[in-house]
C-alpha cells in the first residue's frame, strides 16, 4: 500500500508532466503540496520523489529549507538581546521584518540564473514560520519574481482555497494550485 506522501508525490508528478502556460501570473505559479503536519518527517525523507518527478518532466529543481531561517535572522539582528529579554517586542514589531527577511531569502533563490520558466523552487520547513510570519505575506512578497514555479510544502489543511498552517493559524485565501489528500486519503 502506498503511503500518503507517495500518493502526493504521484499527484505532483502528474501535475508537472502536463506542463504550464507561460502567461500565468505569479499567484498562479505557486503549487502547494498540503499534507498532515504529523507527516513532516516522512515528507522530508521522500523529497527526492518530488525532485525526480520534476526532472523527469524536464524541469530543473532546487530545494530551500526554511527551518533555520528564523534562528539565523534572529542571531544576526542587532536587537536580538532585546528580543530574547522581552519576546513580546518581537511579536509586536518583528512579524513584518521576519516576513521581509524570509521573502528576501526566497527571492534570492528565485533570482538565480538557473531559475527560469522550467525551474521549480521547492520550499520546505515552512512550519518554522508559525508564530513569526504569515505564509501568505511571504508568498505575496515574492510572487512577482516567480518565473517558473514556487512549490510550497505546506503542513496543514486546505479547504475551498483557504489554507490553515499546522491546523492552528487562522486560514487565508490563496489562488495557488493545491495538491492534497481528502479525508479518505485520496488525492484531491
Amino acid at each position: 500500500m502506498m503511503s500518503k506522501i507517495d500518493r502526493l508525490a504521484n499527484a505532483f508528478a502528474a501535475h508537472v508532466a502536463i506542463g504550464w502556460p507561460a502567461s500565468s501570473s505569479g499567484a498562479q505559479r505557486v503549487i502547494m503540496v498540503v499534507y498532515d503536519p504529523t507527516d513532516e518527517r516522512a515528507l522530508r525523507r521522500k523529497l527526492d520523489l518530488f525532485s525526480q518527478s520534476a526532472r523527469a518532466a524536464g524541469m530543473s529543481w532546487k530545494a530551500l529549507d526554511l527551518t533555520p531561517v528564523i534562528a539565523e535572522w534572529l542571531a544576526g539582528h542587532r536587537y536580538r538581546d532585546v528580543y530574547f529579554a522581552e519576546p513580546d517586542e518581537l511579536a509586536s514589531a518583528g512579524e513584518d521584518r521576519v516576513a521581509a527577511a524570509i521573502a528576501a531569502k526566497i527571492q534570492g533563490e528565485l533570482a538565480a540564473d538557473s531559475h527560469d520558466a522550467n525551474a521549480i523552487l521547492a520550499v520546505h520547513g515552512i512550519a518554522a514560520l508559525y508564530g513569526f510570519a504569515s505564509v501568505s505575506d511571504v508568498i505575496s512578497r515574492v510572487e512577482h519574481a516567480i518565473r517558473g514555479r514556487l512549490l510550497i510544502f505546506f503542513p496543514g489543511r486546505v479547504q475551498d482555497g483557504r489554507y490553515r498552517l499546522l491546523d492552528a493559524r487562522e486560514s487565508w485565501d490563496y489562488h495557488a494550485v493545491s495538491i492534497t489528500l481528502d479525508d479518505t486519503g485520496d488525492v484531491r
